[in-house]
Formats: C-alpha cells, sequence, structure tokens
C-alpha cells in the first residue's frame, strides 16, 4: 500500500543512533534509582521519571514526523492501513510501549538497573580474563537493532582492557582487593541474575493481564543463564562493599557508554542533518537539556495510533 513507507521509515528511525542515542540515555542514567523490591515505595518519584520519558519519547516522535511531513491525522489514517514490512526487535515495542504503560516503563527501568550492574561485573572478569565461558559474548549474527549498542560496548571492553593496569594502579589496597574479589565471584552474578529473572518474570505477567502475551513473539529472553556450581561464604559487610563498588564501576561504565554514543550520534547527524534537521537537533537538544519540552497535544494522538499499530503487527500477527 502506498502508506507502507510511513511504518519503514519509522522503524529505520527508531533503530538508529538519533532516537537511540537521547532515549537509550535517558533510560540509563534515570534507571539508577529504580531498584528491585521497594515496589510502590517510591512511585511518587518514578512517575515523576514516567511523565518526563513520555515527554521525550513524544518530542523525538513530534520531531521526526515534522521531518516526513506527516500530520497526526496522516499517521493515524495510515495506522489503519499500513502495514509493517521491517523487522524489529521486541526492544522498540517496549521503548514506545513504556511510555503509555507505568507498570512496563518501571519493569524496563529496574532490569536496566540490574543489566547495568552485569555490565559492570562482567566487564570486570572480562579484563581479568576470568569471565566464564557461558558468559562469553556469542558469535551470533545480531539484529539490526543491536548493533548500534554492539558498537559502544565493542568500544568500552576494548578501552577497558588497554587501561586495566593504569586502573589497577589508582586504586587503593581495599579497592583492589574489593575489584579483585567481585571479578572472581559467582555470588554477585548469580544475584543480578536472578533478579533480572525474576523482573522478566513480573513484566511478562503484567504483560499477559495486558493481552500482550510472550508466546507471541513480542519478548524472547532464551534460556535462563546457567552458572557453575560454587559455594562463597561472604560476610554481610563484605558484600555491601562490594555492592557499592559494582555500583561505582556501573557509574563509570555510563559515562563510557555516553562518551562512545556521542560519536554514534556525531556520525549520524553529519549524514542525516541535512535530510532530517529537526530530528537530528532534537537528539541533540534531549541530550543536554533540562526540563521538559513544549508538545503539541496531537504528538500524543501519533505515540498511542505508534503503540498500538506496534503491539497489532507484534502480537496479534505471527512473524513471517
Amino acid at each position: 500500500m502506498a502508506d507502507d513507507w510511513i511504518f519503514d521509515s519509522l522503524i529505520g528511525f527508531l533503530r538508529g543512533p538519533v532516537w537511540n542515542v537521547p532515549i537509550l540515555t535517558f533510560i540509563e542514567h534515570k534507571s539508577l534509582v529504580f531498584e528491585p523490591g521497594e515496589d510502590g515505595k517510591n512511585d511518587t518519584e518514578y512517575k515523576k521519571i514516567h511523565d518526563d520519558y513520555k515527554n521525550l519519547v513524544d518530542f523525538m516522535l513530534g520531531s521526526y514526523m515534522e521531518d516526513i511531513q506527516i500530520s497526526a491525522e496522516q499517521f493515524e489514517a495510515a495506522c489503519g492501513k499500513g502495514k509493517v514490512k521491517t523487522q524489529f526487535q521486541h526492544t522498540l515495542f517496549e521503548q514506545v510501549w513504556a511510555a503509555d504503560d507505568f507498570e512496563i516503563f518501571k519493569r524496563m527501568m529496574i532490569q536496566k538497573n540490574i543489566e547495568l550492574q552485569l555490565q559492570a561485573l562482567e566487564l570486570l572478569q572480562q579484563r581479568y580474563g576470568i569471565l566464564p565461558e557461558v558468559l562469553q559474548p556469542a558469535d551470533a549474527k545480531k539484529k539490526p537493532d543491536e548493533e548500534n549498542e554492539d558498537k559502544v560496548m565493542e568500544q568500552i571492553v576494548r578501552k577497558s582492557k588497554e587501561e586495566h593496569e593504569a586502573m589497577i594502579a589508582a586504586l587503593n589496597e581495599d579497592e583492589a582487593q574489593l575489584e579483585k574479589a567481585l571479578a572472581t565471584s559467582v555470588v554477585e552474578h548469580r544475584r543480578l541474575a536472578s533478579e533480572k529473572q525474576n523482573q522478566e518474570a513480573i513484566l511478562i505477567e503484567h504483560m499477559k493481564k495486558a493481552n500482550i502475551s510472550e508466546s507471541s513473539g513480542l519478548r524472547d529472553f532464551g534460556s535462563p543463564v546457567s552458572l557453575p556450581e560454587h559455594t562463597e561464604e561472604v560476610d554481610p559487610e563484605d558484600l555491601k562493599k562490594r555492592t557499592e563498588f559494582l555500583r561505582a564501576q556501573r557509574d563509570k561504565l555510563l559515562e563510557m557508554k555516553r562518551v562512545e554514543r556521542e560519536k554514534l550520534l556525531a556520525q549520524a547527524e553529519s549524514s542525516t542533518a541535512k535530510e532530517r534537521p529537526k530530528s537530528a537537533r532534537a537528539a541533540r537538544s534531549a541530550l543536554g537539556r533540562s526540563g521538559r519540552q513544549k508538545i503539541d497535544p496531537r504528538t500524543l494522538e501519533i505515540r498511542k495510533a505508534l503503540a498500538k499499530k506496534l503491539m497489532d503487527e507484534v502480537v496479534h500477527h505471527e512473524e513471517d
């Protein structure tokens, strides 16, 4: 159909750095306050962050719609006719749907906080050359949606290994012992992996209630991580120190990601600034902004129409 190009174009935008850099940067940096096991206690603060997230999503979508010169009315009409031909990963659906659903947003943020700690821990293990084989990066071909983030992590792993000796030299004796204890321990990895799987299970249950079943192909978590059996006694005080140290490593990882994503965005700006000027400016503005952007009320209808369309395509239709 004549309207099909709208969805293929939009999915291409959602997979690219102009969308991903500001969206993922927001998700990762704001996820640090989302802790598992505190359901309901911080919902007031979480909902303020959710409102900021909705504003960011609407700001980016609105800018893109202006670039391709599509009105809210035209987009809604296209939603009833067009069909998404381009394959995309469930994370794209989740990013858009999370703006409409607070519970999905909260679970997404908690999972991201845990995932960042896991990445920081695995980065330590890679530096020491003792990352378990089961956790080594797979050689399988990545989906297009994952390629930019793969590039970011590849650069971070490379720099981390290159700067390993300098990092060790900068640590005091207690910090060096903590780092080595974390790198050689499976306890912390098992705890984080378990927490992540628990959050995934809660999210799946919520999606089932919303008639979004994992059996539809929306989410593919794969098999649970299998860690080697090992008994390790850790003093509670030492465990607390390890957790605090790991979170500090997580924060350093966030800064490294920010630097690498800035490079990706700069590359995208150089190639798309003329074709999509408002989207490129919006992405750059979103990274350095404070406060919410003024949003055309019609953009809200665009987001809701997009979320519904993506759900229809991903959930209610079998994959080809």
